[in-house]
C-alpha cells in the first residue's frame, strides 16, 4: 500500500520526479511512475493505485489544470474519501471544485530537501497523515557497521575468544528481542486507535446551507445571500468561491453567481446552490404583488377668467360673438357657458346680449369684463364707429333733377344693391363664426365691383377675426 499518489501532468514529468525522491527521503512509500506494465490497462492500474493510497498530492501548473486526467484523478480520490494535499507548483488557480483547499506553495523550489518551503511541506503533510508511516529503507549504516565489528574481532582477539564474545551477543540479542516482543503488543493496541483517528481525520463536505434576510421582495428589489458549508466534522465556515447558483423559476427570480437574487415578477421561486456536487436544501423566496395606490381624485377649481372675441370695432346694430375661456387648477381649459355676468363701462355705448354678444348701439368707446364667482377677466376695449352710408349714396353721380335715370344707372344701382346685400350677409356669418361662408360672400361681392371700399375693408375685419380664433387655438378656416 502507497502512502502518497502523486498526480500530475505529462509535462510536468520531471518535477513529480523531485517530488517522489523529496516524499522517499523522508521513509513514505510513493507511487508516482505511470508506466503500464504487460497485460495491464491504464484505468485498472489508477482504480488499484487510488484505492490504496492514503492521500493524494495533486501538482497543479499550468499544465495539470486542463488536464483531464489529472482532474479525473482528483475528483475520484474525493469520491473515495481520500486526504487530497494540493501543490502549486506554479502560480495558477485550481480547477472549479478545488479551490477552497488550502494548497501549499512550491511555485520557488529548487529541488533541495533543505528548502525551508519543502521541509514545511513534508512537516504538513506527515501532520495529515500522522505518525503511523512505516520506513520504505533499512537503516544504512548497519552492514557497514556489522563488517567494521567483524574486522576488529578478528584483528585483536584469538578465534576462541571471538567465538565466545559472539556467544555473549547472542544471549544480550536475544534478551533485547524478547523484551521488544513482549512490548510489541501494547505499542499494537497504542497505534490503533492513532490509525482510527487518522482515518476520521479526513473531513469532507457534508451540507450546506443558505441564508438571506429577505423571502419576501416587491419586482426590482434585491437581496443577498449567504451560504455556509459543514464538513464531517461538524465545522462550519462560509463559501464563497465555486458555488453554482439556480433558480426554479427564473422567471419570477433570478440569482447571479455572486448569490444575489433579482425579484422581477410577482410569484415564487426555489433557490439551491452546489458545490462540488453537494447540493443545498432550498431557499424559498415570493415575489408579492405591487399594489397600486388609489388615487383620490379631486375636482378642479377655476382660478382665472379669459375673454376672446373676433373684433374690437364694430358698428351701431353690429354684433360680435364673445367667449369666455376658463382655466383650472389642473392647467386645463375649456369654455365656459353658463354662470357668467358681464360688466359694460357705458351701456348708452353697446349691451351684451343673452347669447353672449357684444351689440353697438352709438359711436363711442366701451370696456366689457367678464364676472365668474369671484373671479374676473382682464377689460377688454371695443369702439362703436360712425354708421356708413350705402355705396349708392355716395357713388349717386350729379344729374338734372326729375330727369329720367338712364339705363347704365340703373345698371350701377342694381350692382351696388347686390354688393351690399352680400357684404351684408358676410357680416352675418362673420358673427356667427363661419369665416370661409362670409369670405365667398364677398368674393361674390368683389367680382362686382373690385374697387368697391366697402367689400374691401369687410374682407379685411373677417380674415382679422379668423386668424385672431386661430391664434386662441380654435379649428377655424379663413379660406
Amino acid at each position: 500500500m502507497a502512502d502518497i499518489f502523486i498526480s500530475y501532468a505529462n509535462e510536468d514529468r520531471e518535477t513529480a520526479a523531485q517530488f517522489a525522491q523529496l516524499l522517499e527521503s523522508v521513509g513514505l512509500r510513493v507511487w508516482w511512475d505511470r508506466r503500464i506494465p504487460a497485460g495491464r490497462t491504464w484505468r485498472s492500474i489508477l482504480q488499484d493505485a487510488l484505492s490504496e493510497m492514503r492521500c493524494l498530492v495533486v501538482l497543479w501548473s499550468r499544465h495539470s489544470v486542463e488536464s483531464p486526467w489529472v482532474t479525473e484523478e482528483a475528483e475520484e480520490a474525493r469520491r473515495l474519501g481520500k486526504t487530497i494535499v494540493p501543490v502549486l507548483i506554479e502560480r495558477v488557480e485550481p480547477p472549479i471544485g478545488f479551490r477552497t483547499i488550502q494548497a501549499a506553495n512550491l511555485t520557488g523550489w529548487n529541488g533541495s530537501t533543505d528548502d525551508p518551503a519543502a521541509q514545511q511541506f513534508i512537516a504538513d503533510l506527515k501532520s495529515v497523515l500522522g505518525d503511523a508511516v512505516e520506513s520504505a529503507a533499512p537503516p544504512k549504516d548497519f552492514s557497514s557497521a556489522k563488517t567494521g565489528l567483524g574486522t576488529l574481532l578478528q584483528g585483536s582477539i584469538s578465534a576462541r575468544i571471538f567465538k565466545f564474545g559472539a556467544v555473549i551477543l547472542a544471549l544480550v540479542g536475544l534478551g533485547i528481542g524478547w523484551q521488544i516482543w513482549k512490548e510489541f503488543p501494547q505499542e499494537r493496541q497504542k497505534s490503533a486507535p492513532e490509525e482510527k483517528a487518522e482515518d476520521r481525520s479526513a473531513s469532507h463536505l457534508a451540507s450546506l446551507s443558505i441564508r438571506g434576510e429577505r423571502k419576501q421582495l416587491n419586482p426590482s428589489e434585491k437581496t443577498k445571500l449567504e451560504l455556509s458549508a459543514i464538513d464531517s466534522d461538524g465545522k462550519q465556515a462560509q463559501v464563497k468561491d465555486a458555488v453554482t447558483w439556480s433558480s426554479s423559476a427564473p422567471q419570477v427570480a433570478g440569482v447571479n453567481p455572486e448569490g444575489e437574487v433579482l425579484a422581477l415578477t410577482p410569484g415564487s421561486a426555489e433557490i439551491k446552490a452546489n458545490v462540488g456536487g453537494v447540493v443545498s436544501p432550498p431557499w424559498s423566496i415570493n415575489v408579492k404583488q405591487v399594489e397600486t395606490p388609489h388615487k383620490v381624485v379631486t375636482e378642479a377649481k377655476l382660478v382665472a377668467l379669459r375673454v376672446t372675441v373676433g373684433a374690437r370695432e364694430l358698428s351701431p346694430k353690429e354684433r360680435v360673438s364673445m367667449r369666455v375661456r376658463g382655466r383650472y387648477s389642473d392647467d386645463s381649459e375649456r369654455i365656459l357657458t353658463s354662470g357668467i355676468e358681464w360688466q359694460i363701462s357705458d351701456r348708452a355705448v353697446a349691451s351684451v346680449t343673452s347669447a353672449g354678444e357684444l351689440e353697438g348701439l352709438r359711436p363711442g368707446k366701451v370696456e366689457v369684463v367678464a364676472h365668474s364667482g369671484n373671479l374676473a377677466s382682464s377689460p377688454l376695449q371695443f369702439s362703436v364707429r360712425e354708421p356708413r352710408r350705402p355705396a349708392t349714396e355716395t357713388a349717386k353721380p350729379a344729374q338734372i333733377p326729375d330727369a329720367a335715370p338712364t339705363k347704365a344707372q340703373r345698371a350701377r344701382d342694381q350692382a351696388n344693391a347686390t354688393i351690399t346685400a352680400y357684404v351684408s350677409r358676410a357680416q352675418s356669418l362673420r358673427e356667427q363664426g363661419n369665416y370661409t361662408a362670409a369670405l365667398a360672400e364677398l368674393e361674390k361681392a368683389r367680382s362686382l365691383n373690385p374697387s368697391d371700399e366697402s367689400v374691401r375693408k369687410e374682407i379685411e375685419q373677417t380674415k382679422r377675426a379668423c386668424n385672431a380664433e386661430r391664434v386662441l387655438g380654435n379649428p377655424v378656416s379663413c379660406d
